[in-house]
């Protein structure tokens, strides 16, 4: 990133909130989550006052929404893109590969502060039209409840993308040699799913 002695000033309230919410998101990667966002530093990282921050959004918890929207929205297109026309099997270990660290600490951090407004699962409605879809392709058994399977996926991939350099360490493995082993029993898991709920097969 620019300097805040090199920038120009940003022109209009478009492009401030633009630097803000991008030097939020680059001192949360550089810092960590749980280091707190100090919005002096967010200020002069995007070469602006610091009130601007409490005038375009009011407060440190909407900086935070703001620049969780922006992620996920970079994320969320990226997958779609990607993912149109898969199966339901090669979709899901796709997102499981699909950088998202960020997006689900920042989730984790509002919620746990009590932010009762934060969505745990953004586009619910379109992934669950997905599944939908999946089970007319016979991805899915039909007995499943497509409700609690997209909590429970959403559930696994936020816990991993969290938690995931944590347990490379554990296992003291590469997280990229960890992310090939964990996909494999990951996909076991989602090509059960095409067998009734019950366990039996077809």
């Amino acid at each position: 990133m620019v300097k805040t002695n090199e920038r120009e000033k940003p022109k209009g309230r478009e492009e401030t909130e633009s630097r803000l919410i991008e030097a939020a998101l680059e001192l949360i990667a550089r810092n960590g989550v749980l280091a707190g966002l100090n919005l002096r530093e967010v200020a002069d990282l995007a070469g602006v006052n610091r009130g601007n921050i409490y005038h375009y959004f009011g407060s440190r918890q909407e900086l935070l929404r703001a620049a969780i929207a922006r992620r996920f929205e970079v994320i969320g297109d990226s997958m779609l893109a990607a993912a149109r026309g898969m199966p339901f099997v090669d979709r899901r270990i796709l997102a499981l590969r699909l950088p998202g660290a960020q997006d689900s600490q920042l989730r984790a951090l509002l919620s746990i502060d009590g932010d009762a407004s934060v969505d745990p699962m953004p586009r619910y409605e379109e992934a669950l039209a997905l599944l939908v879809a999946d089970v007319e392709a016979g991805d899915i058994d039909p007995g499943h409840d497509l409700e609690a399977l997209q909590v429970a996926l959403s559930a696994f991939l936020r816990g991993y993308r969290i938690f995931r350099k944590g347990y490379a360490r554990r296992l003291e493995v590469d997280p990229a040699e960890l992310d090939q082993r964990v996909a494999k029993v990951f996909e076991v898991w989602l090509k059960a799913m095409a067998s009734p709920a019950g366990g039996k097969g077809r």
